[in-house]
């Protein structure tokens, strides 16, 4: 689990006074919590946190003495530059499930002879902290053109330790024929440079 530093935040605060600063505005929440607790955190901790961690992370948010368990559950960015705007934790209590996502990786893309098309990138899900998870690898060795698959068809959906919430029926991947693939990409350039020359 990530250490992430951060100090309790004024209130009335401007977001963007304090990326001016080089701090990044945040909260902690939680039901067991009297009230969301507003944070900063320098934007120096929060750019090495992310190289490591995404929505979905467990991380020790460490503020003055204090120490909390807590969950990643949402990162915004700004619109223009895309720099990172605030940070959401939702603190954990043990034995107490929680709602998360996971990613799910491609593994072995590469050894596909196909054109390898990923439609589900993110799986939403209810489990106890000590049973959270980031990534879950789905192996696409010996695959071929033709094939797909649907959540319900990955074998961790049916691990005791979680819930899945996002619909089972929801396509994961699907492979097809590199020349099928460019012969579709020659008939959309066609047909774009019949409808510009119109």
């Amino acid at each position: 689990m990530s250490i992430l530093k951060a100090q309790e935040r004024a209130a009335n605060a401007k977001g963007k006074q304090l990326r001016r600063e080089g701090l990044i505005p945040g909260v902690l929440f939680g039901k067991h919590m009297d009230e969301s607790l507003p944070l900063q955190f320098q934007k120096s901790d929060v750019e090495l946190f992310l190289r490591d961690n995404m929505v979905g992370s467990k991380v020790e948010i460490v503020i003055g003495k204090k120490k909390h368990a807590a969950l990643l559950k949402e990162i915004s960015y700004t619109s223009v530059k895309q720099d990172v705007e605030h940070l959401s934790f939702q603190a954990l209590v043990a034995g107490e499930p929680v709602i998360s996502e996971f990613h799910i990786h491609l593994h072995n893309r590469a050894k596909v002879d196909g054109i390898v098309q990923q439609h589900l990138s993110e799986v939403r899900y209810k489990a106890l902290p000590s049973k959270l998870i980031e990534v879950v690898n789905v192996e696409l060795e010996g695959k071929k053109p033709g094939d797909s698959a649907i959540l319900a068809d990955m074998d961790f959906i049916h691990n005791p330790d979680f819930e899945i919430l996002t619909p089972l029926d929801s396509s994961v991947y699907s492979i097809s024929e590199r020349k099928l693939a460019s012969a579709a990409a020659e008939e959309a350039e066609a047909e774009e440079t019949a409808e510009a020359a119109e």
